[in-house]
């Protein structure tokens, strides 16, 4: 019988030992990495695939509401958030999460957690929409990250954080998005749904199926046909808008 793969994530030292020795009594339990931040989180759910990821919520970075919203993974893993907040804990019975650990827990609990994951692991999916709401509410303003208006972009050794006025347009390139700058462009493993979810609607708008565009970087606006736009951005990219978006763009842009 294969081992259950388990990826741990939480900023303080002591809750990351803690959760380690409990699992290592645990013979069908893999711990396959321990991260302690929530972009390290993010980044090793991608690459090792989980079956099961313990979740603290407030982390530096991006806090545990926010990785579990970024997961762009055709089997998406089991998500047990772990919080010392019981507040939390009720957002994330919300989001559908697997269950949750209120801390301090001790093995018994533990174990109960992962029987609940192993017997309900096909039933049980992360309503990402519940999530981007929970992140828009108050609740987002008492575990809001120094990062939380900043784009995580992975380089070999570090991350670069890109701040959504830096943001020109985002669109899709085969099965990933390239992020545009005035300067420079980076190619990212999510989708533009991802996006579309996360980013501010009074910031930007997803003109077609495929690209997002930063609307304080819209520079001219062409009249095009089949009562469409052409789209010139700040750094005199080009982009032509759906005719459904079209019309909400007047809208949006207010003429």
């Amino acid at each position: 019988m294969s081992k259950f793969r388990v990826l741990i994530a939480d900023d303080e030292l002591p809750a990351r030992n803690k959760m380690k020795r409990l699992l290592k009594k645990f013979d069908d339990v893999e711990i396959v990495h321990v991260a302690e931040n929530g972009l390290d989180a993010l980044e090793h759910i991608h690459s090792l695939k989980p079956d099961l990821i313990f979740l603290d919520i407030e982390m530096p970075g991006l806090n545990g509401l926010e990785v579990a919203e970024n997961i762009d993974l055709e089997t998406p893993p089991s998500v047990v958030f772990a919080t010392a907040y019981s507040e939390h804990a009720i957002k994330a019975f919300e989001l559908n999460a697997q269950d949750y650990l209120l801390k301090p827990f001790n093995e018994e609990r533990l174990r109960a957690t992962i029987n609940k994951v192993t017997e309900n692991k096909a039933e049980t999916v992360l309503d990402k929409n519940k999530i981007a709401e929970i992140l828009k509410s108050e609740m987002a303003e008492d575990i809001k990250t120094p990062f939380a208006n900043k784009v995580p972009i992975p380089t070999r050794d570090r991350y670069k954080l890109v701040d959504y006025s830096e943001v020109v347009c985002i669109e899709v390139e085969e099965r990933s998005v390239r992020l545009h700058t005035k300067e420079k462009s980076y190619l990212l493993n999510h989708t533009l749904d991802t996006f579309e979810r996360k980013l501010p609607q009074d910031q930007f708008f997803r003109v077609n199926r495929s690209c997002i565009i930063g609307l304080k970087h819209v520079k001219e606006i062409v009249i095009w046909f089949g009562n469409r736009f052409k789209i010139i951005l700040s750094n005199d990219k080009e982009v032509i808008s759906s005719r459904e978006k079209s019309k909400i763009l007047k809208q949006v842009l207010k003429f």
